[in-house]
C-alpha cells in the first residue's frame, strides 16, 4: 500500500510539472518571427543597421543591459532610435524581451502587465517589418498575415480560437 502511494505522488508530481512546463516559455514571448526562407545573414544585418553601439543616452545604456541580462538570454538585440525608441531582443527566431521607458522602466516580456496587446502588437510587427525584405515570396506572404494577427496570448487572441 505504501508503495502504491508514492506511486501515485510520484505520478501526481510528474503530470503536475508537465502541465506547467512551457508555460512562461510560450507567454513571455512578445511575437513570433519565424519565416521559412529568410536570407541566412538576414539577422546580422539587421543587428548592423540597428545595432545599439549607437545607443548614448544613459537610460537605454541601462535598458539595454537589462535585455542582454535577461533570462531569456536573446541572440540579437536591435536598437530602433526612431520614435517610439526602443531595444528589443531576439532569441530562437521569437521576440522575447524589449526595453522602452515610456512602457516600463525595466525588461519587457509577453508577461509584463505594463505591456498592452496593442504594444505587443507594434514591437512584434516592426520586426516584422524590418524581416520582411530578407524573405522569399512565401515568407513574405507570411509575414502580410502575421502583421494582421492579434497579439500572442492576448484577449484578441483567445477571442479568434
Amino acid at each position: 500500500m505504501k508503495k502504491y502511494l508514492i506511486k501515485i505522488c510520484l505520478l501526481f508530481t510528474i503530470a503536475l510539472f508537465y502541465s506547467c512546463y512551457g508555460v512562461n516559455a510560450e507567454t513571455s514571448e512578445i511575437g513570433d518571427a519565424y519565416y521559412t526562407c529568410r536570407d541566412k545573414n538576414a539577422w546580422n544585418e539587421i543587428s548592423n543597421e540597428f545595432s545599439t553601439n549607437q545607443i548614448k543616452d544613459s537610460t537605454f545604456l541601462e535598458g539595454l543591459k537589462y535585455v542582454e541580462n535577461h533570462f531569456l538570454k536573446p541572440d540579437y538585440i536591435i536598437y530602433f532610435k526612431s520614435n517610439p525608441r526602443e531595444i528589443v531582443g531576439i532569441s530562437n527566431e521569437v521576440i522575447r524581451v524589449a526595453f522602452n521607458p515610456k512602457i516600463f522602466n525595466g525588461p519587457i516580456d509577453g508577461l509584463t502587465p505594463q505591456l498592452s496587446d496593442k504594444e505587443q502588437v507594434r514591437i512584434r510587427n516592426r520586426v516584422l517589418k524590418l524581416l520582411y525584405k530578407y524573405e522569399c515570396p512565401k515568407g513574405k506572404r507570411q509575414i502580410l498575415k502575421a502583421l494582421k494577427e492579434p497579439a500572442i496570448f492576448g484577449k484578441e487572441y483567445y477571442e479568434n480560437k
